[in-house]
């Protein structure tokens, strides 16, 4: 664009008045030898341009946004805008040329005057000979190198771009003042310093030099394993990079390969800094079975000095002529690929046979696949192929020698159990399969599967003798033929051999050979069982089915996927797959969570717990339901049976009915297990538990309630067994988990035996006193025992109440010690029992048995219901003899039969195990007596008693640490027999008998 500069001269004259700078600033420049100069600016050219003045008095203007200025041409320019210093920008370049001795310019420098007002840019292009080495040198303050990321704080930075010969760009950044004094740089370099408007520049910067390249060498210390060759090749024909071989005094010898051989070590040079890049490395190794036996195992070891190269390991393999040398692949597997094809975990296996015409591939494999052995004929190669910076990660297989073969190869395939679809490929292939010759493959498919062969691509050659022939055989029976054109085997059932036979082909016209491209897929031959599980209605219910063998044919799948072990979630619909999965190679189990965080979520009323009903399509039945009851802190679980009441399941004794229930702690500590029959009522533990049950084989569309499940507060004990016993019929009963050890409290190892709404105890005796012979107890009692913190032994109790009705005369209910209560003794003579009150710790809960007459009810209910005065049912006047079976010492890992643990102590008279408690930090306890009934919250019956340190009757917090057990009775005149001396006892078979 051209104008008059009339105008502009005069709005100039008011604008230098006024501002300080022109709109239309004039000024001329004159750039050096050998500098170009480019003017730019981001903005348009109607908000701001420089404009070159020419004309008569410079009346034309040819304005631009950028403008290029020439070397020695001097030029007047002028801006257009305000305050042009903020528009534009000068990029001001120069050109080195240098020669392998010298450069010119031979220093980097500057027009200092030229644009100082401007943001400017020095760029300094450097150019030399090939093998030729640039060096900067900046003599003064020197550079500091920055990270590509960092800016110089003063604005005054160095860009140095440089070109290296394997063609990767270089760039490195540096500030003003630092310890780098020169840079060394490539025959190609561009170096630029860019100034801030207005500030100084030196006009000589850097000193530029340059001289010959000077060939760096890598040199490597290799020494071969025996019987290893190391082969170094060059791969790249255009490098002019050589390696050389130094060993001892010899000089070295450099060439475009070396071989090393022996086990002496060797310096291997290259003439290059990157010989990667030039050449490759093969380890090789040679295994000779014609004479000896195959090693067996190979495994090739890393070779770390060469990990920068591309390698390939190679084992030479030789086996006596007519013979064929095995290489198994079983632990992993093989997959055979393309030649052309790489491996994901870029570990590439190839094997080579050699015939008289040369080298012949017989496949290309990957790890991890269906192929297990591949058999060879005479002589071969077995090659992995590993990428440069990739380590070896070395695969055993195993090379040994295997029988006559009058085939190229054979390759042994185990297709998995699973549908799948196995491809593989004839030898040689995508060229041509060797003339008159013949190959197998071995497929072994599993049971319950059905087989398809299909040919995928294929190219016939043009025959002059015999035909191409592939040959079907199934478990060494007769022999299928096909052609490449016919209809392979599909769906048939049975491990087969397939065979693929040349013919002797006509080459004449360089016609197509024979190759082969085929696929074996399996699938199962029987047909899923399908089931939708719809738990919906279900919130809280899971269900899961896993198989119980390994290496079996099942398959389960949910959702359409496969899966090992199937968990339906709880309020989810899923469908289910099942196929040759019977039911004794599965498990089915099921668990639902039941109970309440806070009170006022729990429910009112009492819960069943029932047996959920299972989809009738599912193809096993359920072996185990749990319920995971929870319950607030303060709060007790409270068991109930459906029908009849319960029994504890003990050694040596069976349920009768197929149900049992075991009860555990949520938290894994085991409880004990309940079987039907018994007189046990009712089950209060102050816990979070779980019960279990084994349903027995039977319509799984019945529901079955046996359980009724109530949450209420907390009790004062940690369990209470409510026991209502027979007449004339034995009742037993242990604490948890009998026979192991109850857990250990604080305080003493007590038996207390007290009645019902009284104050004193009948029995109250303690590890290290004396026990009585018999008790007689007028009415319903407890009888609680109570675990000591032990410095050895173990404490636990197995009783049995026996009841006699006698017409008109009190019920006496007779409790004594068989065998046991020597156990006691023993106890007071050998056990130590550590008593001590732990400082602000929360107090453990005692636990009770209660023993009632007539109707049942519950301790805390506010008092005991009223006998039937009529019915003399409930009226008994003596007990034969009734005992309580009780060791404080056994063997904590018995399994055995109940009635093997009454005999005594052990020959030697000592416990049969002792074991120490570790001491805490804890103060001695000091005695006090047990609280009044009426300072508790509960109803009126006696507390629980424990050691003088204080109760946990109800709720008072004055109590001992410790564990107790209540066996609690409501009846008439009841005999109680601790004994030292064994009475004559009924076997424990005829307790059972009488349950």
């Amino acid at each position: 664009m051209k104008f008059s500069t009339t105008t502009c001269a005069l709005l100039g004259i008011f604008v230098l008045l006024n501002s300080g700078f022109s709109e239309c600033l004039q000024m001329s420049v004159l750039p050096e030898a050998g500098t170009n100069v480019t003017l730019s600016t981001s903005r348009s050219a109607e908000e701001c341009s420089v404009c070159r003045v020419s004309g008569v008095n410079g009346s034309e203007l040819a304005c631009f946004s950028t403008l290029s200025l020439q070397p020695e041409q001097s030029v007047t320019l002028q801006y257009n805008c305000t305050n042009p210093h903020e528009a534009f920008t000068a990029e001001i370049l120069k050109t080195v040329e240098c020669t392998e001795a010298s450069c010119s310019p031979a220093t980097g420098q500057t027009q200092p005057s030229l644009f100082k007002d401007l943001s400017r840019t020095f760029i300094w292009q450097l150019t030399g000979p090939e093998e030729t080495q640039l060096v900067l040198t900046f003599p003064e303050d020197g550079l500091k190198k920055i990270e590509p990321s960092e800016t110089c704080p003063d604005q005054y930075q160095y860009t140095v771009v440089s070109t290296q010969p394997n063609g990767d760009v270089h760039t490195e950044k540096f500030c003003r003042t630092g310890p780098v004094s020169h840079v060394d740089l490539p025959n190609k370099a561009v170096v630029n310093l860019q100034v801030p408007g207005k500030e100084e520049v030196d006009q000589t910067l850097f000193e530029i030099t340059s001289k010959p390249l000077v060939k760096r060498s890598r040199m490597i210390n290799v020494a071969p394993e025996p019987q290893t060759t190391i082969f170094i090749r060059k791969v790249d024909p255009e490098s002019a990079c050589t390696v050389c071989k130094n060993e001892g005094s010899e000089p070295s010898q450099c060439s475009n390969s070396l071989t090393l051989t022996g086990t002496n070590s060797f310096s291997v040079d290259f003439t290059c800094p990157q010989p990667q890049d030039s050449f490759r490395v093969e380890i090789n190794k040679e295994i000779d079975c014609s004479e000896t036996d195959c090693p067996g195992d190979v495994v090739q070891a890393e070779f770390p000095h060469f990990l920068e190269f591309n390698r390939s390991f190679t084992w030479d393999l030789r086996v006596s002529p007519l013979q064929a040398f095995k290489l198994d692949f079983s632990g992993p597997g093989m997959k055979q690929v393309l030649p052309s094809d790489s491996c994901p975990d870029e570990h590439t296996y190839s094997i080579i046979t050699y015939q008289r015409t040369g080298p012949l591939n017989i496949g290309t494999y990957c790890r991890n696949g269906s192929i297990s052995m591949v058999q060879v004929l005479y002589k071969g190669r077995l090659s992995l192929m590993v990428p440069a910076e990739r380590k070896l990660d070395p695969e055993i297989f195993k090379v040994s020698t295997g029988g006559e073969i009058k085939k190229l190869a054979v390759v042994n395939v185990n297709l998995p159990s699973k549908t799948s679809v196995t491809e593989l490929f004839s030898a040689n292939y995508p060229d041509n399969f060797p003339d008159d010759d013949l190959m197998m493959w071995d497929f072994r498919v599993p049971p319950n599967y059905n087989y398809t062969v299909k040919f995928l691509e294929n190219t016939a050659p043009r025959c002059l003798r015999k035909e191409v022939a592939v040959e079907y055989q199934q478990d060494g029976k007769y022999k299928i033929g096909r052609k490449l054109t016919d209809t392979q085997p599909t769906q048939q059932q049975g491990s087969f051999t397939m065979s693929l036979t040349n013919c002797e082909t006509d080459r004449r016209g360089n016609p197509p050979g024979l190759s082969l491209k085929f696929q074996v897929a399996v699938v199962k031959s029987s047909h899923p069982v399908l089931c939708t599980v719809d738990l919906e209605n279900e919130p809280d219910l899971t269900i899961e089915i896993e198989k119980t063998t390994s290496g079996t044919f099942c398959e389960m799948k949910m959702d359409a996927v496969v899966q090992d072990k199937i968990i339906v979630p709880p309020g989810k619909k899923t469908n289910l797959a099942f196929q040759d999965c019977p039911s004794k190679e599965l498990k089915m189990t099921a668990s639902k969570t039941l109970g309440c965080q806070k009170w006022e979520e729990c429910p009112m009323e009492g819960t069943q717990l029932t047996l959920p009903v299972m989809a009738q399509c599912l193809p096993v039945q359920m072996q185990k339901m749990t319920w995971n009851l929870m319950v607030p802190g303060d709060g007790t679980v409270d068991l109930l049976p459906t029908t009849g009441n319960l029994r504890q399941s003990l050694p040596g004794q069976e349920c009768e009915r197929p149900y049992i229930v075991n009860v555990a702690e949520v938290d894994g500590t085991p409880f004990g297990e309940f079987c039907p029959k018994g007189a046990i009522s009712k089950v209060q533990i102050h816990s979070n538990i779980s019960v279990t049950a084994t349903p027995r084989p039977a319509s799984r569309s019945q529901a079955s309630p046996f359980f009724n499940v109530t949450f209420s507060r907390e009790i004062n004990e940690s369990y209470i067994f409510t026991v209502s016993p027979k007449v004339a019929s034995p009742s037993v009963v242990s604490t948890p988990n009998w026979p192991d050890a109850s857990p250990s409290g604080e305080g003493h190892t007590y038996i207390k035996v007290q009645t019902l709404g009284s104050l004193e105890e009948m029995l109250s005796r303690r590890e290290d006193e004396k026990m009585e012979d018999t008790l007689n107890i007028p009415d319903s009692f407890y009888l609680n025992t109570s675990n000591c913190l032990l410095e050895e032994g173990e404490f636990s109790l197995l009783s049995k109440i026996t009841l006699q009705k006698k017409s008109n005369v009190l019920l006496p209910i007779i409790l004594g010690t068989i065998g046991a209560l020597l156990f006691l003794m023993l106890i007071v003579l050998a056990v130590v029992c550590v008593v001590l009150r732990k400082k602000k710790k929360k107090l453990a809960k005692e636990a009770s048995i209660y023993i009632p007459k007539g109707n049942i009810f519950l301790p805390g209910e506010g008092g005991f219901p009223k006998s039937r005065a009529s019915n003399e049912s409930h009226v008994y006047t003596s007990i034969e003899d009734n005992m309580v079976y009780g060791h404080l010492l056994h063997d904590p890992a018995y399994s055995g039969p109940v009635t093997d643990q009454y005999g005594g102590p052990q020959a030697d008279g000592k416990p049969s195990r002792m074991e120490k408690a570790p001491m805490s930090d804890t103060e001695q306890d000091v005695y006090r007596p047990f609280l009044d009934p009426s300072q508790g919250m509960g109803p009126a019956r006696p507390h629980t008693p424990v050691d003088r340190q204080g109760s946990l009757g109800f709720v008072d917090r004055r109590m001992v640490d410790n564990e107790l057990n209540t066996f609690k009775s409501n009846g008439d005149l009841t005999p109680l027999r601790l004994s030292t001396v064994e009475p004559q006892a009924e076997p424990i078979g005829e307790m059972e008998e009488a349950l």
